[in-house]
């Protein structure tokens, strides 16, 4: 929420997108940066269901909804950005890692003005982390996400999808 927040105080109208949005597509990588983000695990729910959730987080936190349209962000594949964003569209992001200058590089190079909100060494909620205490059945997990993400997620089934798609190793 902090992100969407600062992103909110920019702008009159907030596009959100979502990357990945092609959970069978999950093999293009190509940068060492982001090979996490190709895994199954990370990416356990559907471009729908993650919709879903941003949408249902962001009317609990009182927002508009005449503020933000969610759409995919494919910089997996950045020649098909222009598909659903156009140019003249600032994007904002934070920098936290070499996979986020890598990001905003890819975005410039496509010719995107990328404003950077903040860049830090850490990150407050970290989502591995958060699937992890979901698959050990920890109930901490709940404290770290946005309580209107709750209910989603569990009839979403993660908690089960989360035991399939996890190695043993990650519990």
């Amino acid at each position: 929420m902090e992100y969407i927040e600062a992103a909110l105080e920019r702008s009159d109208f907030l596009y959100i997108g979502i990357t990945q949005h092609v959970l069978h597509r999950l093999t293009q990588v190509d940068s060492a940066d982001a090979l996490h983000r190709v895994l199954p695990q990370s990416n356990p729910l559907t471009y729908f269901e993650r919709a879903t959730i941003i949408e249902a987080v962001l009317t609990d936190a009182a927002v508009p909804r005449e503020r933000f349209a969610i759409l995919p962000f494919p910089i997996e594949d950045p020649l098909e950005l222009h598909e659903f964003l156009p140019q003249t569209i600032p994007v904002l992001t934070t920098t936290y890692d070499a996979w986020n200058v890598a990001k905003i590089e890819k975005l410039q190079s496509q010719g995107y003005e990328v404003i950077n909100l903040w860049t830090r060494s850490t990150k407050e909620v970290v989502g591995h982390q958060i699937r992890q205490l979901i698959r050990a059945g920890d109930p901490a997990w709940r404290e770290q996400v946005p309580g209107a993400s709750v209910p989603l997620l569990e009839e979403y089934g993660i908690a089960e999808r989360l035991q399939t798609l996890l190695p043993d190793d990650e519990s």
